[in-house]
């Protein structure tokens, strides 16, 4: 058996939670199934987790019983076909969607998507977050931004704007688009 086979039948096996097909790759010990099964099981609970840690404001909205049950059910039928686990669960809020203990929350789907995309513009830039309070329209507050010079404090009026956030490792750059665009 070459070892491309071997990764398959464990991966399959981790997938699956059935230690059965690798039975014959285990050996030694008291009972190497069940040593499989510890491997099986910290697979999924770690890929749970990381479901779960990656949709904070989902769990919060939804309840934790909930998010735990429909990423346990989404690991096992949703294997990561990524290396990285920060990128891991972009299609979870699609499956909330059809998730049926979430039937009586139709805009769960909606919000972790708006989770989702939270979550990755988090990790976009290096800095720290900053709260700003102002008082001036938008456009002051981004001469202000672009210009690297800054009042004492600021207040923000009510103004209708739309803005497009994009974030890409320490770069942020803001948009104001027409009303209505």
């Amino acid at each position: 058996m070459q070892l491309a086979d071997v990764q398959a039948r464990i991966t399959s096996v981790l997938q699956a939670g059935a230690p059965e097909p690798c039975a014959i790759l285990v050996v030694g010990g008291g009972d190497p199934l069940a040593r499989l099964a510890v491997h099986t099981r910290h697979y999924q609970g770690s890929l749970t987790r990381a479901i779960v840690e990656r949709f904070p404001a989902t769990v919060w909205l939804a309840g934790s019983a909930l998010i735990t049950d429909a990423a346990t059910a989404f690991v096992r039928s949703h294997p990561p076909t990524r290396p990285c686990l920060a990128e891991y669960g972009e299609v979870f809020p699609a499956f909330l969607q059809t998730w049926p203990a979430a039937a009586h929350l139709p805009y769960l789907a909606q919000f972790a998507t708006f989770d989702w995309h939270l979550g990755r513009l988090a990790i976009a830039t290096d800095d720290p977050p900053i709260v700003l309070r102002l008082e001036w329209s938008l456009d002051t507050l981004m001469t202000f931004f672009l210009s690297d010079q800054a009042p004492d404090a600021y207040a923000l009026r009510a103004e209708t704007v739309w803005l497009e956030v994009r974030g890409a490792r320490g770069e942020l750059s803001f948009q104001r688009c027409a009303e209505g665009a």
